[in-house]
């Protein structure tokens, strides 16, 4: 019972869910609804669509075990497909004038992805999971505090079950904990205060 609870937590909330939520409500802040569904599409494309398609297409070839790239030496290349598709995502939303919130918010996505790459791949492994929720937790504080709190009690829950499924050790959970509330704190107060 509790190994499926714990799988089931990670699928829920799996990185790629919190983005798009998270993109949204903090869009929401600041753009009306139908503005903040319109760029949470654009958003969805490059945070989602591009890097998962990749995998995809990768585990069709066998060169990516699952989902979720368990094998730490497959990491480096969705790492990098995601940078790219982040900077892409940077480069289009300023030429097209992107609201600011939206095109800072990937600026930091990407100084994150930058971060983690290196930390992942030069110190030690770090938790992609915890990196969501951290992220979840700090964009959403400014403007959803509540929500952020109940954010912040899911971070509790991806740690048990990642530590649970032996995905990650608690140093890896709390670092990827710690480098996104810490990125995303930066950013909220500078661009939500």
């Amino acid at each position: 019972m509790k190994q499926k609870t714990a799988k089931y937590i990670s699928v829920i909330l799996f990185p790629y869910n919190l983005a798009i939520v998270t993109t949204f409500m903090v869009l929401r802040l600041t753009l009306p609804l139908q503005d903040s569904i319109y760029w949470t599409l654009f958003a969805f494309f490059f945070l989602v669509l591009i890097p998962s398609s990749y995998v995809i297409v990768q585990i069709m070839r066998k060169k990516i075990t699952n989902m979720s790239v368990e094998v730490r030496s497959q990491r480096k290349q969705v790492y990098t497909v995601g940078m790219f598709s982040l900077m892409a995502a940077c480069a289009l939303f300023y030429a097209i004038e992107a609201p600011r919130i939206l095109f800072s918010s990937f600026v930091f996505l990407l100084l994150l992805c930058v971060l983690a790459f290196a930390v992942n791949f030069v110190v030690h492994k770090t938790s992609a999971h915890m990196m969501g929720i951290g992220l979840t937790f700090s964009f959403l504080l400014q403007g959803y505090p509540t929500i952020a709190y109940f954010a912040l009690g899911f971070a509790v829950l991806v740690a048990w079950s990642r530590y649970y499924l032996h995905k990650h050790t608690l140093p890896e959970i709390i670092s990827g904990f710690a480098m996104s509330v810490g990125t995303g704190l930066i950013f909220s107060f500078y661009y939500l205060v």
